[in-house]
């Protein structure tokens, strides 16, 4: 704003917070509500958030078939926002009927469908009958989970790493503390795990009396060398596959370079995992054999997950409002035509009636309701 008034020479006031934040919702209601392309080659992306105060919100992206660029993985403005919706919970008849109203609205045939298996999720789209591809990243999750969650060695070196940090976080060994590990959704991600024992191990390999206090304190990490250097392997072989897999999408040529790089898991555990996502391979092009190119990610509707969780962690309280909104506004173009005409032609009507069918009362206006009534 200071630039524009001095290129212009004007004296205008910068805008304040809350009319930046009903600019957001202005434009988000504005991609949501416009029409869609009404065609036969619609895919969609949909998933229900972690519980938000007392509601779950469910939001489904789409994009077609015939507008999928495979030569990188999917941005913001490759979707278009089909439905943002919160309920206490949802069951697999209400996402369902979500799905139909989507499906009148781009008027024609979903292809399929990318997601998480989640029970509700899965039981809609069995009863909308849609191919389910199951995402990437949450099948390898899971494949890792089933592998190493009981394994006694994994356990054991893990349950260390943890001990070691909760009792050394203010101690003179602070500075050499294991990873944070997550009590959530451990195996999305093993690397911080076997990248902080890969750097250990090296400097437990290091010559000369340097860092002795530290290698005397790590030195029992060599009795989990080998474990290590699996998880280093499976780390890398995951990162390849995924890589291709979301740049490239899943096809013939694509599954045959993933069975390749899968012949580098030979030891026990590794076998395992190896079948497995070989076996998901297979299933899904058996699904969808008129697909040249199946998407078989949905890594972008969790990242949208993720940027509304940043806008809501001052106040968790305020639970679901309409601020998510801003979940289709990342989708949009930004170009100054369709700011102006969201602006202009969107009115602070049009996003309280959304919000009321949408949102119903948020958690907020429960508390300010009943705090109010109590204050008299």
């Amino acid at each position: 704003m200071i630039i524009i008034n001095m290129y212009l020479q004007i004296s205008t006031k910068a805008p304040t917070h809350s009319t930046i934040l009903l600019w957001i919702k202005k434009y988000g209601y504005y991609e949501l509500s416009r029409p869609k392309f009404r065609a036969e080659d619609w895919i969609v992306m949909l998933d229900e958030s972690v519980q938000f105060g007392q509601n779950k919100l469910l939001v489904i992206y789409g994009l077609r078939q015939c507008n999928i660029d495979f030569t990188r993985p999917l941005n913001y403005r490759d979707l278009s926002p089909l439905l943002l919706k919160s309920k206490s919970s949802w069951s697999g008849q209400h996402i369902k009927e979500m799905l139909e109203d989507v499906q009148e609205d781009i008027g024609g045939n979903i292809i399929y469908a990318v997601a998480d298996h989640g029970n509700t999720i899965k039981k809609a789209l069995k009863l909308m009958k849609i191919p389910h591809v199951y995402d990437l990243t949450h099948r390898i999750a899971l494949s890792l989970e089933h592998t190493y969650r009981e394994d006694q060695e994994f356990k054991a070196y893990t349950e260390r790493m943890a001990h070691l940090r909760k009792s050394q976080v203010l101690g003179k060994m602070s500075h050499v503390l294991p990873p944070l590990q997550r009590a959530k959704s451990r195996f999305m991600n093993l690397r911080p795990i076997s990248d902080w024992g890969m750097a250990v191990l090296n400097l437990l390999n290091q010559p000369g009396e340097r860092f002795q206090d530290e290698k005397q304190y790590l030195s029992w990490v060599k009795n989990y060398r080998s474990l290590i250097r699996e998880l280093a392997l499976i780390n890398e072989i995951i990162n390849n596959i995924q890589f291709m897999l979301k740049t490239e999408g899943l096809s013939k040529q694509t599954a045959q370079k993933t069975k390749e790089i899968l012949n580098r898991c030979q030891a026990k555990r590794l076998k395992e995992f190896k079948r497995v996502i070989n076996e998901y391979i297979e299933q899904t092009l058996e699904a969808l054999p008129d697909v040249d190119r199946v998407l078989c990610s949905s890594d972008i509707l969790e990242s949208s997950f993720g940027k509304y969780k940043n806008y809501l962690q001052n106040n968790p309280m305020v639970g679901i409002t309409n601020l998510c909104l801003s979940i289709s506004a990342f989708t949009g173009s930004l170009v100054s035509n369709e700011l102006k005409d969201a602006f202009e032609n969107t009115s602070v009507r049009n996003i309280e009636e959304w919000t009321r069918t949408n949102i119903g009362k948020t958690t907020l206006s429960k508390r300010q309701e009943v705090l109010k009534v109590g204050c008299k």
